[in-house]
């Protein structure tokens, strides 16, 4: 640890919950595997959540679920993969994928974190600390199929079995775009979240100097 602050306190995550949703989703499932988004998948979206509008019984890829789950921060899509890779991997559904982030959390180091969705929408029951979301970003940051989907700008998804047009996603990670104010041009991937509860907060995989650098923000008003 270069620097800390407060790293054990307990905060909500907000959609940084979704580095570990990857995390999962790249150990066990592939690219190629069909996702279908049932019912469970969207009737929890309330207004004001993030959301690309995928309906019930549409159909894509997990890279193109991940896409727009990491891009986009595609609430869910976050519960498709879970939902998906935990029938088709972990032999259950969506609760042995919960279960799943919870032993690798656990098998990480990670010692006062609790996870009871996959997208990180409230719960009062679902928190971290910027040390466990550090080790968690760290362990996904090694992915290679991690890195190539948090380096993307943009991503386009095709049309679908129910949507005729394409779906256009932008990379919410500022510091990521070279044209932005916030450019830094070694963060190399990362993920925002926000709910009122959580406030900001932030996850950032840099490189320099030879060494690959985590930093997590919890709780601010950024």
């Amino acid at each position: 640890i270069l620097y800390g602050k407060n790293v054990d306190d307990q905060h909500y995550p907000a959609s940084i919950t979704k580095v570990l949703t990857a995390l999962i989703a790249l150990e066990n499932g592939e690219m190629s595997d069909n996702v279908t988004f049932s019912h469970d998948c969207v009737s929890f979206l309330q207004p004001g959540d993030s959301s690309v509008g995928l309906k019930e019984n549409d159909e894509i890829t997990l890279e193109q679920t991940l896409y727009a789950m990491l891009l986009a921060s595609a609430n869910e899509a976050a519960y498709a993969v879970a939902e998906n890779v935990g029938k088709q991997y972990l032999n259950g559904g969506y609760a042995e994928f919960i279960e799943e982030m919870n032993r690798i959390s656990q098998e990480l180091g990670c010692t006062s974190s609790n996870w009871v969705n996959a997208n990180g929408l409230h719960d009062d029951n679902h928190y971290t600390t910027a040390h466990d979301m550090a080790r968690i970003a760290a362990a996904a940051y090694q992915n290679e199929e991690f890195r190539r989907l948090e380096t993307t700008l943009e991503y386009k998804v095709p049309p679908t079995n129910l949507t005729a047009e394409e779906r256009i996603l932008d990379q919410n990670h500022k510091m990521l775009w070279p044209e932005n104010y916030y450019y830094y041009a070694n963060a190399k991937a990362g993920k925002t979240g926000y709910t009122d509860q959580s406030k900001t907060t932030l996850v950032t995989m840099a490189e320099g100097n030879d060494m690959q650098l985590a930093a997590v923000v919890l709780h601010t008003y950024g």
